[in-house]
C-alpha cells in the first residue's frame, strides 16, 4: 500500500467533509442527525463503474455525508442484484480501497436487478420487527403484511443513497416495500446512473398512496462530469422538505 496515496484520499475525503457541510448549511441541515447508508447495485452491467473507481469515489463522497450526519461518522454499505447482502459499515479506518476489498473482490456480479429485497433489508436493519403479517378473512386464511411503527416514532431518521445503473425486475414488490416503509422514518435518495431511461424510478418518485413521500430520484448519466458540491446538492434536494413533514407526522424525533 503506497503511504503517500492513502495520505492523498485521507485529504480528498477531508475536503469531501468540507464540501458536504457547505451543502447541509444551505439547506438548513446543520445539526440534524441522521443514520445514513448506501445501497450499491451488483448486476454485471455495473463492472466498468467498479473497475474505473466510480463506485469507490461514491463510497466515500457518501461517508463523507456521514462524517457530518452519522453518531458515528460512518455510513451502512448493503449491495443488491438478483440477492441482496449486509457488507457493514464505512469510516475513516477503513474507507481507503474499501470497494475493491469489501466488495469487488468478495461478492460476484450478478445476473439481474432486484430493489425490493434490499429496501426490506434496509428497513429492516434500522427498524427490525417492523414489518409483520396480519391473519384476517374466513379462519384466518389470508395474511397482510403491515407496519407496527409504535416502537419507532421517536428514533433519528435513515438517509439512504441508493444507486444503480438500471431499472429492477421487481416492480410490484418494489412499490409495495416502499409503501409500507413510507411509515417508518427512512427516505429513499434514488441516483440512476448512465444512460437508461429509469421509467420505473420516475415513476416510483411521484408514487400516489404513500402515508409520506418517502423517495426522491434523479440521473446522472456520468458520474465524473458532476462537481461534489452538485451532487451534494441533488442528493439533498428532497431530504429537508421529508424530514420537516415526517416531524409534523410523528414518524421521527
Amino acid at each position: 500500500m503506497s503511504i503517500d496515496l492513502r495520505k492523498k484520499a485521507e485529504e480528498k475525503l477531508i475536503d469531501l467533509s468540507k464540501k458536504a457541510t457547505i451543502t447541509l448549511s444551505k439547506k438548513g441541515l446543520n445539526g440534524v442527525t441522521a443514520r445514513v447508508g448506501l445501497a450499491l447495485d451488483i448486476s454485471a452491467s455495473m463492472t466498468n463503474l467498479y473497475k474505473r473507481g466510480t463506485v469507490q469515489a461514491v463510497t466515500e463522497q457518501t461517508l463523507a455525508l456521514g462524517m457530518n450526519f452519522d453518531d458515528n461518522q460512518a455510513a451502512d454499505v448493503f449491495l443488491f442484484g438478483v440477492k441482496d447482502y449486509t457488507v457493514g459499515e464505512i469510516q475513516k479506518e477503513n474507507f481507503y480501497e474499501f470497494v475493491n476489498r469489501e466488495i469487488y473482490s468478495k461478492y460476484e456480479l450478478e445476473g439481474g436487478t432486484r430493489y425490493s429485497g434490499v429496501i426490506r433489508r434496509i428497513v429492516e436493519y434500522y427498524f427490525p420487527g417492523a414489518f409483520t403479517t396480519k391473519k384476517s378473512g374466513f379462519l384466518g386464511l389470508k395474511s397482510e403484511r403491515i407496519v407496527d411503527t409504535s416502537k419507532y416514532q421517536h428514533q433519528e431518521p435513515v438517509y439512504i443513497i441508493f444507486i444503480t445503473d438500471g431499472n429492477c425486475q421487481d416492480y410490484a414488490e418494489t412499490k409495495d416495500i416502499i409503501t409500507l416503509a413510507s411509515r417508518l422514518g427512512v427516505f429513499f435518495q434514488f441516483v440512476g446512473v448512465g444512460d437508461e431511461q429509469f421509467t420505473f424510478l420516475k415513476e416510483l418518485d411521484d408514487m400516489e398512496g404513500r402515508f409520506i413521500d418517502n423517495a426522491n430520484f434523479f440521473q446522472v448519466r456520468d458520474m465524473g462530469t458532476l462537481s461534489d458540491g452538485e451532487l451534494y446538492d441533488s442528493l439533498l434536494a428532497e431530504f429537508p422538505a421529508w424530514l420537516k413533514e415526517a416531524r409534523s407526522k410523528s414518524i421521527i424525533k
